[in-house]
């Protein structure tokens, strides 16, 4: 089944022209600043796309503001959700790639072929279970680049656990100690990037982790096997 969910979000229009100085008129009160260049037809009749910046995303309104569409929306002659538009795909990466490598825990492979950017919260069993991917991920060619999202609401303890992870002397080994016997590096708190890195992933829209993103900005939530993953990496990038 098909669910389109629309939302009335209480904004009176001006007219019933599609015009974008009324979208932004009706939309700017919600979600701040929007510019006319970030407000996009799309293939769906009477409906535009407008990109967001805090958090980077896209969102489908109507061509009068005053409907917000969330849910899937399907092309039924090619059967295909209508995905993120590359113009956020291309926002998300760009603000990936603004933290160094330093910054990141990373598990590289010998003969890569691909790199994944993995938001990761210590404390997140679903992150544990892809952990026991990596060296899966490796031989199939995939590095993996490990940044920080503890999540407060869902475990309290895991940032400062993290800091703590970031501030070893060798990180990787104790990812993979904390990961096998939850055991922390005895080391004192340093200048560490997990608040910076936590700070970006809510502003590329992460919720949950892991939230796994491509090298073209497509971001994959949740838990993927080694085998699937590389499934996925290939069909989304074409090769």
């Amino acid at each position: 089944m098909i669910k389109t969910l629309f939302i009335t979000i209480a904004l009176l229009s001006a007219n019933s022209f599609a015009d974008k100085a009324q979208i932004i008129n009706n939309l700017e009160k919600f979600f701040g600043q929007i510019d006319a260049e970030d407000i996009n037809k799309t293939p769906f009749k009477g409906v535009y796309e407008v990109t967001t910046y805090n958090p980077i995303d896209s969102m489908l309104v109507s061509e009068d503001g005053r409907f917000l569409i969330q849910g899937d929306v399907v092309d039924l002659s090619i059967r295909q959700v209508m995905g993120v538009s590359d113009k956020v795909k291309q926002l998300k990466q760009s603000l990936i790639d603004t933290i160094n490598d330093v910054d990141k825990i990373i598990y590289p492979a010998n003969d890569e072929k691909y790199i994944v950017h993995v938001f990761t919260d210590v404390d997140c069993p679903y992150c544990k279970k892809l952990h026991r991917e990596i060296d899966s991920m490796n031989d199939l060619g995939i590095s993996v680049k490990y940044l920080a999202s503890p999540l407060a609401s869902l475990h309290p303890t895991a940032q400062g656990k993290m800091q703590k992870i970031w501030c070893a002397d060798d990180r990787n080994q104790a990812m993979d100690n904390y990961n096998i016997d939850r055991s922390i590096p005895d080391v004192e708190r340093c200048k560490n990037p997990v608040f910076k890195q936590l700070k970006i992933s809510q502003q590329l829209s992460v919720t949950g982790t892991p939230a796994i993103f491509l090298s073209d900005g497509t971001h994959l939530p949740g838990y993927l096997p080694a085998e699937k993953l590389l499934t996925k990496i290939q069909t989304t990038l074409g090769n």
